[in-house]
């Protein structure tokens, strides 16, 4: 049985392109020169927070430099498995997972889970890691989708012409209710299908475009450097 880790934010569509990958492998730095305690750059303040919080001497070598790698941030996941071993647990990349039969629930899995990572500082580097790898330039929401939309009519992505409030209104915004969520998710699809690998029955879908499709998800994910 796998359990989720930990929350993780989603885009409105649900699916990526096969083998997107990021840049360069990590949640790549904010500056050319950052060192703790000066952190500098556009997630500085995010990464001297996340080093004051952290416990572990692992933890505040990662985040020192303003950078995690994705070699980093497995030195933090074998750091909480080392901790899970102890109970028959393991965890990958937003998974939690039974190594051999045990007579844990799910909830007590979760919560051993979470008591390593009060001890290990994976959370705290996790998530920072994501919020980098989602948001490299630490836009607000607001900014990183106007944006990605200029990134996507520079390089005709749009699949029809579409003005920048037509885009931003499919876009899913905190206020939106329950209903205007699953409107929006339907339009979204439905628009960009032709990035989408799969459709929602699972076949394939026979009007994908790879090549489009990949550098679509670079504009969406990281519009300032594509």
């Amino acid at each position: 049985m796998l359990i989720s880790a930990s929350l993780i934010a989603a885009c409105a569509a649900c699916g990526s392109p096969s083998g997107a990958e990021s840049n360069d492998n990590a949640a790549r730095p904010t500056a050319a020169t950052c060192k703790a305690p000066d952190f500098t750059g556009s997630y500085a303040n995010e990464f001297k927070s996340a080093y004051e919080q952290s416990k572990t001497d692992l933890a505040k070598r990662i985040l020192s430099d303003c950078r995690i790698t994705d070699a980093e941030l497995n030195e933090m996941l074998d750091a909480q498995n080392a901790c899970l071993a102890l109970y028959g647990l393991v965890v990958t990349k937003g998974q939690l997972a039974r190594l051999r039969e045990s007579a844990l629930t799910d909830d007590e899995m979760n919560q051993k889970n979470t008591e390593c990572a009060g001890k290990t500082d994976l959370w705290t580097v996790e998530a920072l890691y994501d919020e980098m790898q989602g948001n490299p330039s630490n836009l607000d929401t607001e900014a990183l989708h106007k944006s990605a939309y200029q990134c996507l009519k520079q390089r005709d992505l749009l699949p029809k012409p579409l003005s920048e409030q037509e885009y931003l209104a499919m876009e899913i915004s905190s206020a939106d209710g329950e209903a205007q969520i699953e409107e929006k998710t339907r339009t979204w699809n439905e628009f960009y299908s032709m990035y989408m690998e799969y459709d929602e029955d699972g076949s394939r879908n026979p009007n994908y475009n790879a090549d489009k499709a990949q550098q679509f998800w670079q504009c969406q994910q990281d519009p300032l450097h594509q």
